[in-house]
């Protein structure tokens, strides 16, 4: 990106809400070589001794102007505002110049030019280019402002015209009533009968739009409607674009923004990982919550695979005449025989005495193992 250091030479307002900026070398050097339709980039020191950033305009100049470099500039902004603080012999940074937004008289003969409001800069220094180089390629203007007064270089076009049959222009001022003698002003909307009425066949032509974007939008439909192919169209949005090393710098904050959370989610899903047991804990945590003294587990509750395990009775404990609907439980926390529950299932084959012998007889603890329980004993 190239700067030069230049210095006002002429700063001026044609109207209230337009500023008309001329700049270059205090010794007349040249200035930096461009192409017509082309735009730069200017810094100033403001009032308080900052520098502004960078803004773009389009050059209003002819490339074959060298002395100085011209721009038109909207008022619209603190930037274009504190433009009006400068004065004759301030500096004034440039860079540039850029865009392809560009006229090639080698490439368009036969050209028609649709601005809208500041939008005509560009165009401006493609007519000043081509009336002072004598071209015979031709050029049709057609300039829509709000007044007269806001038609940004309208006397210079004027000029333009008269002293170069090869450039026509028609002026559009829509917020001014009808009384002017000048067939080369109207006050309307620009539309398709319009373009078709100015510039007749639209065969070969090619057509520039340059302006805000409702007025560029309308004008591409018009031209569609037609019958205008899209090759045969050239545009540029004409607003104040940002310094590109900020978008560059807001681009790559953003792209920073999104790689960094991309990363802390990576990080994340792998440090993270809950166990089952924590899962199960917390699947549980309304049961745990309650003190173990007070649950109570109802028999029912029991799992099935435990109702089904035998009942296993300790070797000091002895069944005493057991009978084919009861057998004896043991507390398994104090060791001592239980209430008997009854059981569904029949009770083991138990040989017995002969019945003249009426002392009872005791199992051994060897014996086979009773009934599987289908309960348990109530809790004490």
């Amino acid at each position: 990106m190239s700067e030069y250091r230049y210095y006002i030479k002429k700063i001026y307002q044609p109207s209230s809400d337009q500023v008309i900026l001329e700049a270059g070398y205090k010794n007349g050097r040249p200035v930096f070589d461009f192409r017509p339709g082309q735009y730069a980039m200017i810094s100033y020191r403001n009032a308080k001794g900052q520098i502004e950033d960078k803004h773009a305009f389009s050059i209003a100049s002819s490339p074959d102007k060298t002395d100085s470099i011209i721009f038109g500039i909207k008022i619209q902004g603190s930037f274009t505002k504190g433009l009006l603080d400068l004065k004759v012999g301030d500096e004034l940074s440039v860079f540039g110049p850029y865009g392809n937004f560009c006229y090639d008289e080698n490439k368009y003969s036969d050209s028609v030019m649709l601005a809208g409001g500041i939008g005509i800069t560009p165009f401006f220094s493609a007519l000043s280019y081509a009336s002072n180089l004598r071209l015979n390629n031709k050029l049709s203007l057609i300039y829509s402002a709000r007044t007269k007064s806001n038609a940004t270089f309208y006397n210079e076009i004027k000029n333009l015209k008269e002293n170069n049959s090869n450039i026509s222009a028609l002026f559009s001022f829509t917020d001014e009533a009808n009384n002017s003698l000048d067939n080369d002003i109207i006050n309307k909307r620009i539309d398709a009968k319009i373009i078709k009425d100015f510039v007749g066949n639209i065969e070969g032509k090619t057509f520039f739009i340059c302006g805000p974007s409702l007025f560029m939008a309308a004008m591409v439909a018009n031209l569609l409607s037609l019958g205008v192919s899209r090759n045969q169209i050239k545009m540029e949005e004409f607003s104040m674009i940002p310094d590109s090393a900020f978008l560059s710098r807001l681009r790559n904050f953003s792209y920073a923004l999104v790689f960094s959370v991309f990363i802390f989610i990576i990080f994340f899903s792998l440090v993270y990982k809950p166990s089952k047991s924590s899962i199960k804990n917390n699947s549980n945590s309304d049961l745990n919550s309650v003190p173990k003294t007070t649950q109570i587990i109802s028999p029912d509750a029991v799992p099935a695979s435990k109702a089904l395990r035998p009942k296993i009775i300790p070797s000091n404990v002895q069944i005493k005449n057991p009978t084919p609907n009861s057998v004896p439980t043991v507390n398994t926390v104090t060791n001592q025989p239980a209430v008997s529950i009854p059981v569904s299932a029949p009770a083991p084959t138990i040989t017995t005495p002969q019945p003249q012998d009426p002392t009872p007889v005791y199992i051994p603890t060897q014996a086979p193992a009773p009934a599987p329980v289908t309960g348990s004993s109530p809790a004490r």
